[in-house]
This record gives C-alpha cells, sequence and structure tokens, in this order.
C-alpha cells in the first residue's frame, strides 16, 4: 500500500522521527529543574522528554500547580541552543526532504515550544517547510488543534494529509483530527522504519 498516494501535504513530528534529541531534551530539562532548586528527573520520567512538552511535562511532575507553572515559567526563559549540539539528524534532509518538496507540501507539527524556532535554525529547515506550529501557537498533542491548523494553512481536505509521528499521543492526535497516520520507526503497522523509507513512494 502507497500510504503518499492522494496525498499532497505530509505533516511531521519532530523529536523522534527527524532528529534524536534524547539527550540534548533531557539535559534541557534537568538544567530547568536544577535551576528551580529540584534534583534532575527520575530514571522512569527520562523518556517523556522526547514526546511531551515542557508545559505537560512540569504538570506531571509537580501535582502543585503552582509550582508547575514556576518551573515552566523558568524553561520559557532558559536558551535551547547550548544543547542543540547533541542533536542529530536520523537521515540526510537535503536529500529525502529535497526529493519529497518536489511532490509535497512539507510542514511540522510537534510538541516543542520555543525551541522549534532554533532548531529550524540550527539545521535550515525552512529550506524544506512551508508551515510548523508548536505548541506555541496550539494545544499540544493529542489535541488536534495542531493538524487542523496545518489543512487550514494549505486549503487542503484531511484525506489530502498524513501525519508521520512516533508516539501514541502522535497517533491519537491523527485520529481526533480524522487524518491517515504513519509509524515512524518500531514495529507498528502501518509503518516505516525511516522518513527515507518514504523515496520508495516517489
Amino acid at each position: 500500500m502507497d500510504p503518499l498516494r492522494n496525498k499532497h501535504l505530509i505533516i511531521f513530528d519532530c523529536d523522534g522521527v527527524l532528529i534524536d534529541s534524547h539527550d540534548a531534551n533531557l539535559n534541557f530539562f534537568n538544567s530547568c529543574l536544577v535551576q528551580g532548586g529540584h534534583p534532575p528527573l527520575r530514571k522512569e520520567d527520562r523518556e517523556k522528554v522526547v514526546f511531551m512538552s515542557t508545559r505537560q511535562l512540569m504538570f506531571e511532575l509537580f501535582p502543585d500547580p503552582a509550582e508547575a507553572d514556576r518551573l515552566f515559567r523558568i524553561s520559557q526563559e532558559t536558551d535551547y541552543t547550548p544543547f542543540l549540539k547533541d542533536v542529530h539528524p536520523l537521515f540526510d534532509f537535503t536529500r529525502v526532504f529535497d526529493s519529497l518538496r518536489s511532490r509535497f507540501h512539507l510542514a511540522m507539527a510537534t510538541n516543542r515550544g520555543r525551541s522549534l524556532d532554533r532548531l529550524f535554525k540550527y539545521f535550515n529547515l525552512d529550506a524544506w517547510f512551508e508551515f510548523r506550529i508548536s505548541t506555541v501557537d496550539a494545544e499540544p498533542k493529542p489535541h488536534p488543534e495542531m493538524l487542523i491548523k496545518c489543512i487550514e494553512f494549505f486549503g487542503i481536505q484531511k484525506t489530502e494529509a498524513i501525519y508521520l509521528g512516533d508516539t501514541a499521543s502522535d497517533q491519537a492526535a491523527a485520529a481526533n483530527a480524522g487524518m491517515d497516520y504513519l509509524w515512524v520507526g518500531g514495529d507498528n503497522a502501518p509503518g516505516i522504519q525511516s522518513v527515507e523509507d518514504l523515496l520508495q513512494f516517489l
């Protein structure tokens, strides 16, 4: 089955789909916690840094809303730039995005916040992505707002778009938006191992 058949827009999640940012995000969150007078993340919480928004994670970790909000404000004032050195592309951006961009509109919908602008600049992603949206401008996934805003921007129907992600939250966002979904990595179906696998459908 060709997941790109009759599609005009490919929407990508960011972390775990385009980039390996686990170490960068973990170091960033830990820096925010330490600044706020707390110990680093516990081992059982570390994987959450790649799919939860900063606000979601702070409010999950701290039952006191005032303390969670205080730490979230610290995160908003902390520059992500020093942590970019630990972010690594999962495939050849130029080869893959040049090929995809010749046939499709490309957009990004991510639970990142203000760090997304720095990430785009660092990897020159504006060269390929016509639209991007984060938790700065929409509710975090699994809420469908991000994906709905993507199709509204391009003026297309939800059936003409597909969302690529790597978490249950991504899949739920697509389902909530009534949009097709494709897993990246792992053994879930329908899925691909890497974004570069899309080239076989061109």
